[in-house]
């Protein structure tokens, strides 16, 4: 292909795939986003809601109008004698209490609060809390309808789950949310509570949960099925790695999950959280460097940098009880920093491995687009927060996730595939070694025999000897027939000079022999042949050991096993000829085990030995038979070996 063509349309494939990724998140904005749902909302603290609101809308979510009081843990009695000290804020606005004041600490407490009015037809509602941070009392007019951890701040415990609430309420209904935070890097009321139907919300959370739980089982799994193949396999290489990239995803995901059903502590459970999106980070990075096989040099940079990353979220995390405002805002620019060279390294990287015609590197840097548009459309557009799937840079996370499991996945088939070959194999050799120690016994046999024969010779001798001299001509004759017989006995037949082979050959010979089926051979080869017998020997075992097995199923026809062999213009030259019941198992264009549950072994391993060598194989079946020919090169070093 024209080096310009080829370039102008990997281009208009990456155009495409910014198109699509920015199409995806687009839509996810506009139509899984509680910031763009089509809902009426408070004004100045109030929110008012007629039948036909309700009706048209079972749902929505209240992000803006809260009247927020710093500084105040406030009762529902309290709340009445404020008067007008307070402010109106919007939901997710601000992440912590110090409402982007420096002089202010991040942590410490504040009440919001916001006036319903509901139809006057009495009527059950349901209100979504999402994670709080850290100690709240929710009230409901003058009920304390629910409270997490103990927000007082002589007995602070922090304490933070996602919750439903239902009430009755007709007319005018207060909500008060009375919150202290000293724990952690978000305070207060981050995300906007969802308020309708109880049907309605529970379902929603329903659906949210669900979803979280099937991506999280899936990551599982394949974390499990992956460490299962590194076992199995004794791989030391990129699949441990995976196995862990699976792990620490299914942990950064799971918070809808874990949030949903347990109420926790804020340690050591949300640094953990934290801290296992930058070691996915990190093991992308790592796997992602393999693959594209990356400078060493980069290597080490991008490994020390994510890891530096990984540690310092740890130790922000740990300390998020100590931090201030100004330490946030540091962290915040530094996280920001990171993610942006991190995008760009995997595009720059990926470009250079699509470049140099590496295999696989194509979907890694489509996969790269799309964590790029997450990161520059979580920039573009702030003001979004999923109502059923994850965040714009979880989707891009996860999109990294699965194209390297992708990537992964074909070596780790191959690998699996390897070593069952490479079972099959050791199977081969330890069978070639019995057919040889029982080759060898029947020479010493014959050896004895023969022994024994010249040792009887002079009495038989003297026996001819006698019988010519008295005239018996007749049982002269008979006696010298039945020392011919004898003679005869003692030779050591062979079906070609190669001793390997002929052990081999002998061995499918009499067990072919042994269950009626008839066995005939045609090996014109010489004594040495410039080829590795180990390798010839297994190829040839595993032709005639599937042929012994077609013969035995075979119910009707007379079975036949047929051989041939010769040395030709420097080639090998094999014929494997068997008859068969006319039942060929195939699928996917491989051969399946007539033995066993899946694909049988002893094809691929001598499809694996031919392509080492550089042979030709050809297999087919016809109305009489199933037939094997290949032809081996002789006096050349073998390919490089396929991993196992």
């Amino acid at each position: 292909m024209d080096k310009k063509a080829f370039i102008l349309r990997r281009s208009l494939a990456m155009l495409l795939m910014v198109v699509l990724s920015s199409a995806f998140f687009l839509i996810l904005y506009h139509f899984d986003n509680k910031y763009t749902k089509d809902a009426s909302q408070a004004i100045n603290g109030t929110l008012y809601l007629s039948e036909t609101d309700w009706t048209d809308m079972p749902i929505r979510y209240l992000r803006d109008g809260w009247r927020y009081y710093p500084d105040r843990l406030l009762t529902p009695e309290t709340l009445k004698r404020q008067g007008d000290n307070y402010q109106y804020l919007s939901i997710g606005e601000e992440s912590n209490l110090a409402a982007g004041d420096f002089r202010h600490s991040p942590h410490g407490s504040a009440s919001y609060a916001i006036t319903l009015y509901l139809p006057e037809t009495e009527h059950t509602y349901a209100i979504e809390l999402p994670e709080i941070y850290s100690a709240y009392r929710f009230y409901v007019n003058d009920k304390l309808k629910l409270q997490m951890g103990e927000p007082d701040s002589q007995s602070y415990r922090d304490q933070t789950q996602c919750r439903i609430i239902t009430f009755e309420a007709s007319g005018k209904a207060t909500l008060l949310l009375a919150v202290s935070d000293h724990s952690w890097v978000y305070s207060g009321l981050v995300y906007p509570p969802a308020f309708g139907e109880p049907l309605h919300v529970n379902t929603t959370r329903g659906l949210r949960i669900g979803i979280c739980l099937i991506v999280v089982t899936a990551t599982l799994m394949m974390a499990v099925f992956s460490l299962y193949l590194a076992l199995r396999t004794r791989r030391r290489n990129n699949i441990w790695l995976f196995a862990l990239l699976c792990l620490t995803a299914s942990v950064f995901l799971s918070y809808s999950i874990v949030h949903g059903i347990l109420a926790l502590p804020v340690q050591p459970w949300y640094t953990v959280e934290l801290v296992s999106g930058y070691l996915m980070t990190l093991l992308v990075l790592l796997l992602h460097n393999r693959i594209c096989d990356t400078e060493r040099r980069l290597r080490f940079v991008s490994g020390i940098a994510a890891g530096s990353i990984s540690t310092l979220a740890l130790l922000y995390g740990a300390f998020a009880s100590q931090l201030t405002l100004p330490v946030m805002l540091v962290f915040s620019h530094v996280i920001f920093a990171f993610k942006l060279l991190t995008a760009l390294y995997l595009l720059g990287t990926a470009i250079m491995a699509v470049r140099r015609n590496m295999e696989n590197a194509a979907l890694l840097l489509y996969t790269d687009i799309l964590y790029a548009c997450a990161f520059a459309w979580d920039r573009l557009l702030p003001n979004y927060e999923p109502v059923l799937g994850g965040w714009f840079q979880e989707w891009g996370g996860l999109g990294l996730v699965l194209s390297v499991g992708m990537v992964l996945w074909k070596d780790v088939a191959m690998g699996y595939q390897h070593s069952l070959i490479y079972a099959e194999e050791q199977r081969q050799m330890k069978r070639q070694l019995a057919m040889q120690v029982e080759h060898l016994r029947q020479i010493n046999q014959k050896v004895e025999e023969s022994a024994k024969l010249r040792h009887d010779f002079r009495h038989h001798l003297r026996t001819l000897m006698a019988l010519s001299g008295d005239g018996h001509r007749e049982e002269l004759e008979n006696y010298i027939r039945g020392i011919t017989v004898i003679n005869e006995g003692t030779r050591i037949g062979r079906l070609t000079e190669n001793i390997e082979l002929d052990a081999l050959v002998q061995y499918y010979s009499g067990l072919a022999q042994s269950r009626d089926i008839r066995f005939r051979s045609r090996l014109m080869l010489p004594a040495k042949l410039d080829f590795p017998m180990v390798d010839l020997c297994g190829l040839l075992g595993n032709l005639l050991e599937n042929a012994t097995e077609a013969c035995q199923r075979q119910k009707n026809n007379e079975k036949t096993i047929f051989i041939a062999g010769r040395l030709q213009d420097g080639q090998l030259e094999f014929v494997v000829d068997n008859s068969f019941d006319g039942k060929l198992n195939i699928r996917g264009g491989k051969y399946v085990s007539s033995k066993r549950s899946g694909f049988g072994l002893g094809i691929p391993s001598v499809l694996e030995t031919v392509e080492r060598y550089g042979g030709v194989i050809n297999l087919y079946a016809d109305k009489k038979g199933f037939h094997a020919e290949v032809s081996l090169p002789i006096g050349v070093e073998q390919r490089e070996p396929l991993p196992r």
